[in-house]
């Protein structure tokens, strides 16, 4: 059965809504210099972008947000460094590799998604296939810490997701 998609009608939807068009115009924002001749075709398509777009199901938990960031950061530098650096010695030997991930505190299907979403953000590396019960990510050149940073990502990740920090289920 397929899930037919509304305008919003409750106040609560029009508030999800509102966000979803103030999050898009802000970025149209940046992206054009806010530019006035840009706002004449981007107005229509940041409107129906917010009407077609699912609201996200992002848990508020600021202090998980804060942990996760730098994390998030590091990686995302490191990894286009790291990527200049193996374009910069073309000789250089590539060891390409399909690696497995089997999920360990990520319970929910949108952390899931998130994870697989940001490994795809971090050059060198990018998900292949996710399963109910692991990961397939394919890495550029692999080195001995991938599946390391795998799980500590994972555990980053997971107090945004998860109903319980699995760390509050062990101290009981």
């Amino acid at each position: 059965m397929t899930r037919q998609r509304r305008l919003p009608t409750r106040p609560r939807n029009w508030r999800n809504w509102a966000g979803r068009l103030g999050l898009l115009t802000g970025l149209w924002w940046i992206i054009s210099g806010g530019e006035a001749e840009s706002w004449r075709w981007g107005l229509p398509a940041i409107i129906a972008a917010s009407l077609v777009m699912p609201a996200p199901d992002l848990p508020l938990r600021p202090s998980a947000w804060l942990r996760l960031l730098p994390l998030a950061l590091w990686l995302g530098l490191r990894g286009g460094v790291e990527v200049a650096w193996l374009a910069s010695r073309p000789r250089m030997r590539l060891d390409t590799r399909l690696i497995e991930h089997r999920w360990l505190t990520l319970e929910a299907p949108a952390g899931r998604l998130f994870m697989a979403s940001l490994i795809n953000l971090l050059p060198g590396t990018l998900t292949i296939r996710i399963e109910h019960d692991r990961l397939q990510v394919h890495v550029l050149h692999y080195r001995d810490g991938i599946a390391d940073a795998l799980c500590r990502l994972e555990r980053y990740i997971a107090p945004l997701f998860n109903s319980t920090d699995r760390r509050d289920e062990e101290a009981a």
